[in-house]
């Protein structure tokens, strides 16, 4: 089979999908040829379980999910959760005093897999980002309350709307990197927002992905990512085989080999790519 020993790892919004667009059945049908061809296929996506359901039917042609950034990995055909990674309690404890003391807007994600709930701090006028995005999930979110904060957590999420956002991102990184996977993403509500999440350590799409690289043995240069946001900079970083749609962030363009845009059905131009170079 010409895609034996290959891993392949795609991210979903911005890549596969657009932010009011479902999954063409010509990226469907490039998963079930990938797959056919001996290809392991995984998705990593920043979505929690409940909201890739949402978009990926039960029938999709899948190997794994890797959602909510690395902190579940799900046997697709199984349903089985094969591995997680959550905050305990004194670093939820730690984050929320930090974040608090620094005046910003965020949620505190449940672990997974309920990482779909979450507690959010106190909406506050000027901020229409945050507001959108609670009242997106109103029916999953929560006021904080900080007498009762979860004993455990799967990320946190800043949400900064501001001009000063990149700032933001580079203060709170610098802070907490050493304790924490520290991520910037896009707001996939209005493409422009700044997202700063927070996780574990040991909690990413990459580590997620190698998680299922040891499980099937294979080598670094048997594992394919594609991807459009800064938070599959670790993701493209660690594949050994990577490219990033051509309507990605500037930062990855000028990094990664660009293929069509997300909504030119991006994964079957990648998959082509690698199914020539495996030829070679």
């Amino acid at each position: 089979m010409v895609l034996k020993n290959m891993l392949i790892v795609s991210d979903l919004d911005g890549t596969l999908i657009g932010r009011n667009s479902h999954l063409s059945s010509t990226t469907r049908e490039s998963f079930q040829k990938a797959r056919r061809a001996g290809a392991i296929c995984a998705i990593a996506t920043g979505r929690s379980l409940r909201g890739a359901e949402e978009v990926l039917d039960s029938a999709f042609p899948l190997d794994y999910l890797i959602f909510s950034s690395g902190a579940g990995v799900l046997d697709w055909k199984s349903k089985t959760l094969l591995h997680k990674t959550a905050l305990d309690s004194g670093q939820v404890r730690g984050l929320h005093d930090y974040l608090s003391s620094q005046g910003l807007d965020y949620t505190i994600q449940l672990e997974t897999p309920d990482s779909h709930l979450f507690l959010h701090s106190p909406l506050k006028s000027g901020n229409l980002s945050f507001a959108d995005r609670i009242n997106h999930h109103k029916s999953y979110a929560l006021p904080l309350n900080e007498a009762q904060l979860p004993l455990r957590a799967s990320e946190f999420i800043v949400v900064d709307s501001n001009q000063h956002s990149s700032q933001v991102f580079e203060k709170i990184h610098s802070a907490l990197s050493r304790d924490f996977n520290v991520v910037r993403a896009t707001s996939p509500f209005d493409g422009a927002s700044v997202w700063i999440e927070i996780f574990h350590l040991e909690t990413s799409k990459a580590l997620a992905s190698d998680f299922l690289r040891r499980l099937h043995q294979k080598e670094i240069h048997e594992t394919y990512a594609l991807g459009n946001d800064y938070n599959d900079l670790q993701l493209l970083s660690w594949a050994g085989n990577s490219l990033v749609v051509g309507d990605a962030v500037p930062l990855l363009i000028e990094k990664y080999h660009a293929v069509k845009n997300h909504s030119q059905d991006a994964f079957v131009d990648a998959l082509e790519i690698w199914m020539k170079k495996r030829k070679k």
